[in-house]
């Protein structure tokens, strides 16, 4: 059975370090949420280890630049990944995909930087493609003619962040990990997911905290298939903010017993938003 929380402080003595999100859990979209964030500060004023793990496409750097730049105290966080990192350790380190990709995002990546990938203009002329997580969110009907063609074309697709619909500047919008879907179930000849809920994840942003007990770590999310899966695998209490992806805005006890059952997860706590 779940807990509701209205305060997260009510719980804060029964655990040493957090797991939390980004997107759904203090940001939406581009915009910081201050009073999820000052719960947050106020978290590690109590001594605990917040470490971030986000399914963005942005390398670490970067999304620490952007938070920063939106007056996020970083000092504030034991460790970080993104599923931008992740895919570009994996492009750096892997010579099995060739050296063309086809960046099926509107937008510029950095995951490719300083690594040996052109970018190809059309998708005939690409070894794979690059599917990276966008909060303004993705058309699924616009990109079926590319995705008909690279399954023709038997592409392997690089899916950044496995989010299948996220909260965005506009709302909730459709992610990366719905066209993944879609393409695997087309047929496509191999699907590569960054992010969570890889539990590997969870175990790189603990690793190096000092007498780490999974009994005193909290996972919080807004998403079941990504947060909240990886809490569940990775042997650890979960915490689901409600007024993030899966906006449950009534019936809210109904609606997590329907989601939790449906995904086969466990749900510890849940609340609307991060209020101390």
């Amino acid at each position: 059975m779940s807990q509701k929380l209205k305060y997260i402080s009510r719980v804060k003595d029964e655990f040493d370090s957090v797991i939390c999100g980004v997107n759904g859990v203090f940001m939406y979209g581009n915009k910081v949420d201050a009073e999820s964030l000052q719960t947050l500060i106020k978290f590690y004023q109590s001594g605990k280890k917040i470490a971030l793990a986000s399914n963005s496409s942005l390398r670490v750097r970067d999304l620490y630049y952007l938070l920063k730049r939106n007056d996020v105290p970083m000092n504030i966080f034991y460790a970080m990944i993104t599923a931008g990192e992740l895919a570009h350790f994996y492009l750096k380190n892997t010579h099995d995909l060739g050296h063309s990709y086809y960046n099926l995002s509107g937008f510029n990546t950095t995951i490719v930087n300083g690594l040996n990938y052109e970018k190809a203009d059309s998708i005939v002329m690409a070894d794979f493609i690059l599917a990276q997580t966008d909060y303004e969110g993705v058309d699924e009907t616009s990109v079926m003619p590319i995705l008909e063609q690279a399954l023709h074309l038997n592409l392997p697709m690089l899916c950044v962040g496995n989010n299948t619909s996220l909260v965005g500047s506009k709302g909730v919008v459709s992610g990366m990990g719905a066209i993944a879907e879609r393409y695997a179930i087309m047929g496509g000849k191999q699907v590569i997911p960054f992010g969570k809920p890889d539990v590997r994840i969870a175990s790189y942003l603990v690793e190096g905290i000092p007498a780490f007990s999974k009994e005193r770590c909290l996972v919080i999310g807004d998403c079941m298939s990504t947060d909240m899966r990886m809490a569940n695998n990775f042997g650890v209490k979960s915490l689901l903010l409600t007024n993030g992806v899966h906006q449950m805005g009534y019936n809210v006890e109904q609606q997590l017993e329907e989601l939790s059952g449906s995904y086969g997860l466990n749900i510890d706590y849940y609340a609307e938003a991060l209020r101390w």
